[in-house]
């Protein structure tokens, strides 16, 4: 009790600031990830796409732990184990990432059973993502047991080329019983039943999957989830006003929709807790964002139709992540005056310019912002140069590629990394480059419309 009393005060102060840096360092969730090997494509604030090329290629991206990232064969969540390099080689079935198996797409192609036979108790351990592009076989399932029971919470991705949601039920029911995810990809048709299954699954954090074709109208109660973004398709129910009833409490939504999509928006202000809302749509309305979500951090939206108005954004507000995709190719520079008193807390901004003559003189009173991803038209880049405090740079491949713009641009900001980014189409379809397996068809693969950047 004696030492308790005489403690030194320094010793004291120097313990709490300590404890006071590792919160602050939690809630900064914002990582670098660096790909070597592939090109890279932010496609929303929750989301990202790369292609594994064999060269020496790399690719810088702003992740949070907890996004989902694709390539073209497979997708996992990014862990806070993952290191901020990252070297993925792909084989037929098969992904390694930094050497170790990451990912095994289970198809009529493969991997054999013989694979299956090989697989070490460290390989095992290492193993991110199972997915299943058919369902699930017989002679198949003792291995799959070892698995589970080797590593239960590995991602789970059900894409199946073969679109029958009884099979697809079966397959869940089956799951549920030796895995615990935390991450559940749906990429078929899902009804009630495939709804009441996820109960099934208590421990998921994450669910991405498309609004059932039948059912109760609200999303089944999981007691860790924090992440759920949906689709839709011409069959699906509507998205009423009692759907996230059972889940007031989700952290993250992302919603990607259709024109003929009945969508009650009023629906979203019981998500008194969400951090994150990215929005895909033709037609959205978005009243008092910030007052039904006090805790809003990170916004995306993409909106199609010209006429649909989201200026109402501009408040002020704590957004740390603001991603912009409007039909309205003049709203950033309608506003950019008043960024600066509508995000004062902004850290990360992206959006699509259409203005060849954007000005970013006023972007340098954005005291906090680190992270600037400008897609299409760069405008009047020697305005840029202005912004030293940027951490990152992201302009088009086609601005970057003149060696002069880049020269400049590093002279000008020596403290901050310059990338280009791709120029990824953000309309209806951006999750068919996420997600481009053939299992996704059903939605992702009906025409539409398409932003052309």
């Amino acid at each position: 009790m004696g030492s308790r009393k005489n403690i030194n005060p320094f010793i004291l102060f120097f313990i709490i600031l300590l404890l006071w840096q590792c919160k602050e360092k939690e809630e900064d969730d914002i990582r670098m990830i660096t790909f070597q090997g592939s090109q890279v494509q932010r496609l929303s604030d929750s989301y990202a796409h790369f292609s594994v090329l064999d060269s020496l290629s790399y690719g810088s991206l702003m992740i949070h732990d907890g996004d989902l990232v694709s390539t073209d064969e497979f997708y996992f969540s990014i862990r806070g184990d993952l290191l901020d390099t990252l070297r993925f080689k792909r084989l037929d079935s098969l992904m390694y990432i930094n050497g170790d198996l990451a990912g095994i797409s289970i198809s009529k192609d493969g991997p054999p059973l013989s694979f299956f036979e090989q697989l070490s108790t460290d390989e095992i351990s290492h193993l991110r993502t199972i997915q299943f592009v058919k369902p699930i076989w017989d002679s198949i399932k003792p291995y799959l047991e070892k698995i589970a029971h080797l590593n239960p919470t590995v991602d789970i991705c059900y894409i199946s080329e073969i679109d029958s949601i009884s099979l697809l039920n079966k397959d869940l029911f089956w799951l549920s019983k030796y895995f615990k995810p935390k991450v559940l990809l749906l990429g078929n048709e899902t009804d009630s039943i495939s709804f009441s299954s996820l109960t099934k699954f208590p421990s998921l954090e994450s669910v991405m999957t498309s609004l059932p074709i039948n059912g109760d109208g609200y999303f089944p109660h999981l007691p860790h989830l924090k992440d759920l973004v949906l689709g839709n398709n011409e069959n699906s129910i509507p998205l009423g006003s009692e759907f996230f009833r059972e889940i007031a409490d989700l952290e993250s939504l992302t919603i990607i929709v259709e024109e003929s999509a009945n969508i009650d928006w009023t629906s979203l202000d019981k998500l008194k807790n969400l951090r994150k809302l990215s929005i895909e749509t033709d037609s959205i309305i978005l009243n008092d964002i910030y007052g039904h979500h006090p805790h809003l951090q990170s916004l995306h939206l993409g909106v199609y139709n010209e006429g649909v108005s989201i200026s109402d954004i501009f408040n002020k507000n704590k957004l740390k992540w603001l991603s912009l995709y409007p039909a309205d190719e003049f709203l950033i520079w309608q506003k950019s005056k008043v960024l600066q008193d509508s995000f004062p807390e902004l850290e990360y901004l992206e959006f699509e310019n259409k203005d060849s003559l954007l000005d970013y003189r006023n972007f340098k009173n954005i005291k906090k912002l680190k992270y600037l991803v400008i897609q299409s038209e760069v405008g009047l880049d020697s305005t840029l140069h202005n912004l030293d405090h940027l951490r990152y740079l992201s302009l088009s491949h086609d601005f970057l590629k003149d060696s002069v713009n880049v020269a400049r641009l590093q002279r000008a900001l020596p403290n901050t990394v310059i990338a280009p980014n791709s120029g990824a189409c953000l309309g209806s379809g951006w999750l068919l480059v996420i997600i481009p397996l053939a299992g996704l068809w059903f939605y992702f693969l009906k025409p539409k419309k398409s932003r052309n950047l």
